[in-house]
């Protein structure tokens, strides 16, 4: 069977050709197989009787393993996390940066286009927008009471906005601000944040964060956004 009929994501199939399809077919092979000894079943069976139990297998990350058929799945402590719908992160990881929110967390309405040229970015990418009715909204949440630098993230470009409206308000509507951003100059700080105001919060108190493209005069940059604790 050609390793081209076979269909499979974008990261089975790349420039070596089929070899990454034929490999992929290979692991579904060798995990069908273990079905079959372990239910002593025919091939045939495995799609018939025992698909949950492949497509499960065929989930496992690809360093998991076990001595036999009938031993217990082992995963290791350094086995890479399983992508998610957008594929593997090739940016920043959020994980690593205390209270960001990461673009893909966030509510966007209006029209928006997914971005990865302007580097570094968060997770996957960014998005971005000049439709005057679009709008993105982070919410961010303090771990503790204290006062925060309010902060977002994006990679300036001549065609961003040079007046971005970003509104800060608290879920109970006790604190509103509002500033202006240039995203056509550099960030305040690494990593294309900057700082949208400093707010003082209750431990578990949530903040909105909104960018409005209205009015912006180019396009609006979303990467992400954060709560930084204020010394």
């Amino acid at each position: 069977m050609a390793g081209r009929c076979i269909s499979v994501t974008h990261e089975a199939l790349g420039t070596v050709r089929v070899m990454k399809t034929c490999g992929m077919m290979g692991e579904v092979v060798g995990r069908a197989a273990s079905i079959c000894i372990q239910k002593d079943c025919l091939p045939r069976d495995v799609y018939e009787s025992h698909l949950d139990d492949l497509i499960e297998l065929i989930n496992l990350p690809g360093k998991a393993f076990r001595p036999s058929v009938n031993d217990k799945i082992i995963i290791p402590d350094d086995a890479m996390e399983l992508a998610g719908p957008y594929g593997a992160p090739n940016g920043l990881d959020p994980k690593k940066f205390p209270g960001v929110v990461d673009d893909i967390q966030a509510v966007f309405k209006g029209k928006w286009i997914r971005g990865q040229g302007l580097k570094p970015y968060f997770s996957f990418g960014y998005q971005y927008s000049s439709d005057p009715e679009s709008i993105a909204t982070f919410t961010l949440e303090a771990p503790k009471a204290g006062q925060y630098d309010t902060r977002i993230a994006y990679q300036p470009h001549p065609n961003r906005g040079k007046s971005v409206s970003v509104d800060v308000t608290t879920g109970d509507k006790t604190i509103k601000m509002n500033s202006t951003v240039n995203m056509t100059q550099k960030p305040s700080f690494e990593n294309g944040f900057h700082s949208v105001g400093k707010i003082t919060l209750r431990k578990g108190q949530k903040v909105m964060v909104s960018l409005h493209a209205k009015g912006s005069q180019g396009n609006v940059h979303v990467d992400a956004a954060q709560l930084h604790p204020v010394d």
